[in-house]
């Protein structure tokens, strides 16, 4: 996760980690179905910033809950969103992670992610927090960002 300072000096997330995240996930779920299948509710939880990554996500959440025959639910997606799964794994660098992994060792992983996806939104809201206590100091606006601050460092 990279925080960087914009010209006047707040922090803000590098949007291409969040993508980086996102692709990484999208690359455990296409490549390991069953592992992913495990993890359905957190995953439904989450939405991905690209609406194509989502649209990709939200199909493969479907089938895996319909159950059907893998190979056909992996063959329908492969032909819906081939672009987008080329660029995938054009791009990710999970590859080589998973390489040579356990399924246990996958599945952590894939925990790690999305918990790193949550992490990046909460850093999101409190960026977002801090420009509006900058525009317009109120105290709910402190107080929140105050709790989303603690709840990261507990983490």
């Amino acid at each position: 996760m990279k925080l960087q300072k914009d010209y006047s000096g707040q922090l803000y997330l590098n949007s291409s980690s969040k993508y980086i995240i996102e692709f990484s996930i999208l690359f455990i779920i296409l490549n390991y179905f069953e592992i992913a299948s495990k993890k359905i509710e957190e995953l439904s939880e989450i939405e991905f910033i690209s609406d194509k990554n989502e649209n990709l996500k939200t199909s493969i959440i479907a089938e895996l809950i319909e159950g059907k025959n893998k190979n056909l639910n992996q063959e329908r997606i492969n032909n819906e969103y081939k672009n987008l799964i080329k660029e995938i794994r054009e791009n990710s660098n999970i590859q080589i992670t998973t390489k040579d992994k356990t399924d246990q060792e996958i599945l952590e992983l894939l925990n790690e992610l999305i918990l790193d996806f949550k992490e990046q939104g909460n850093l999101k809201k409190i960026e977002s927090l801090e420009k509006e206590l900058i525009n317009n100091l109120d105290e709910n606006s402190y107080l929140e960002l105050i709790k989303l601050k603690s709840q990261l460092n507990r983490e």
